[in-house]
């Protein structure tokens, strides 16, 4: 499998065995997007890899050499659990909004870490606009993970909603543990903002390893 430059490669415990690791995207030219890009997580005893399957208004299922939209990176490694760290792999762009999914060693193999309960998916879209609402991310090392959203909670724009969703994870799943709701004057907005850190970039307070900006 071949690795292209602009993929990321970033290095940390993954395994928990404090040593470190090395993380990167590989691919498979011939195969098709949806089972051509790879998350490889290079360890001192194995080598583990796991598909990320890429897609574009599907049926459509491009090959991976003439796949046209930016491909997957690795973006951060972050701990999130006392035993070993987590990889944030950026899927997808948008105009305002970047599409991750987190990645672990659960049980001896690599895989996608879910989210339960499963809201729309198991990837978090992050950032956002004023107008559609602005989602972050705040973490600390070895602590639960925690989802912060800012939308309009009126059509006028004069009421602010902010949401908080705590997360432990457990046995390779964000276990959702809380959940607060807080409405604010447009007046409070950025004051709120500033105290619920939704200024900061995602997971700043958790990040091992970091590569290209989402």
């Amino acid at each position: 499998m071949a690795r292209r430059g602009g993929s990321g490669l970033l290095s940390g415990d993954i395994d928990g065995d404090d040593n470190r690791d090395r993380v990167t995207i590989r691919l498979a030219p011939s195969a098709r997007a949806s089972c051509g890009f790879f998350l490889v997580v290079e360890t001192r005893r194995k080598t583990f890899a796991e598909r990320l399957p890429q897609s574009y208004k599907p049926p459509q299922d491009l090959p991976v050499r003439e796949w046209p939209w930016p491909e997957p990176y690795v973006a951060l490694i972050v701990r999130l659990s006392p035993v070993g760290s987590q990889v944030v792999v950026a899927r997808w762009h948008g105009a305002s909004v970047a599409g991750v999914s987190l990645h672990g060693i659960v049980d001896g193999r690599l895989k996608q870490l879910a989210f339960s309960p499963k809201e729309n998916s198991d990837e978090l879209t992050l950032y956002g606009s004023l107008g559609t609402g602005v989602t972050s991310v705040r973490c600390r090392s070895g602590r639960p993970l925690t989802v912060l959203g800012k939308g309009p909670a009126s059509a006028s724009g004069t009421r602010w909603r902010f949401d908080r969703t705590d997360y432990r994870l457990i046995a390779g799943r964000f276990v959702r543990f809380s959940k607060r709701t807080t409405v604010a004057p447009e007046a409070d907005v950025a004051k709120v903002s500033r105290r619920w850190r939704l200024d900061v970039e995602p997971f700043t307070g958790c990040a091992v390893a970091r590569g290209r900006r989402l």
